[in-house]
């Protein structure tokens, strides 16, 4: 077992840096495997970081960002399939395949329950290992596409980060909302989240719990979290549906989130940026 969980990357031949290639990470018990599928994806420029179980790899996934992680089943201290569970849990936009020797009917059911992208067979051909790997990026950036344009998270002001929901907030597109949210403020720092609703058409028990949560996570986090476009029928029907807003930041617009936002980040901006009111006249122009 290899003692040192810091991210073993090796970078590719043909140059590709940090940031600039999709960076893999390759889990397997044996040496030789690890060996030779980080060599193989390396020569498609891949970035490869290896683990020896899975208890190593999410140590090293804690210390990097991974969009792809290449597992084995069956290895000792934590399993192949533990690790797909704390993956979709911990690192839910990393896709996965599983490449074992151990097959079977129930194991790739169990495997695809954790949100698996394929399934490999040990020994795997290598044209099959670069496509599959291909493929699996391809859907991943899919995906992340998909994400954005559904929730789009747009940084307003250094430190600041904006989310504006528009329509109906259904089970699917918030936790779409809420994953985006989250990797974008550990990504970039932020500190004041605006969480706009001017656009919610239908604030339900639903759209309501996913709000909270999506604060309460975000607080975690270590960031202010407003919500604007809280109307006054909005508010009488979060009060009625029994969320209590005590604890929460609200404003009515946008431009109050804003202005309370720079507030918080000790930014000084002219009062007269952020009014609706023209400006008062100069005794010439009276």
């Amino acid at each position: 077992m290899m003692q040192d969980t810091k991210p073993n990357y090796r970078v590719s031949p043909n140059g590709h840096r940090a940031g600039k290639s999709s960076r893999v990470l390759v889990v397997d018990d044996d040496e030789s495997v690890r060996v030779t599928t980080a060599a193989i994806l390396e020569q498609e420029g891949y970035e490869v970081a290896t683990a020896s179980d899975g208890r190593e790899a999410m140590a090293v996934a804690a210390r990097g960002h991974f969009d792809l992680v290449l597992t084995d089943l069956r290895m000792e201290d934590m399993d192949g399939m533990t690790l797909l569970q704390e993956l979709q849990t911990h690192h839910p936009n990393v896709v996965t395949i599983v490449l074992t020797g151990y097959a079977s009917i129930e194991s790739s059911i169990d495997a695809m329950r954790q949100g698996v992208y394929d399934y490999l067979v040990k020994p795997c051909m290598v044209e099959d290992l670069k496509r599959t790997v291909g493929r699996a990026l391809e859907h991943r950036e899919q995906r992340r596409r998909i994400t954005e344009l559904s929730s789009p998270v747009v940084e307003i002001w250094d430190g600041v980060l904006l989310v504006p929901l528009v329509g109906t907030l259904d089970d699917q597109r918030a936790a779409q909302m809420s994953t985006a949210l989250l990797e974008a403020v550990r990504s970039e720092g932020a500190r004041v989240v605006l969480v706009d609703i001017t656009g919610c058409t239908v604030v339900d028990t639903y759209t309501a719990a996913h709000l909270i949560n999506t604060v309460r996570s975000v607080q975690l986090l270590g960031a202010q979290t407003i919500i604007t476009g809280v109307s006054a029928h909005v508010a009488s029907d979060l009060v009625k549906l029994g969320v209590r807003l005590e604890d929460i930041c609200t404003r009515r617009r946008l431009a109050d989130g804003l202005r309370l936002a720079l507030e918080l980040l000790n930014v000084k901006v002219q009062h007269s940026a952020f009014s609706t009111q023209p400006p008062a006249k100069t005794k010439a122009e009276r």
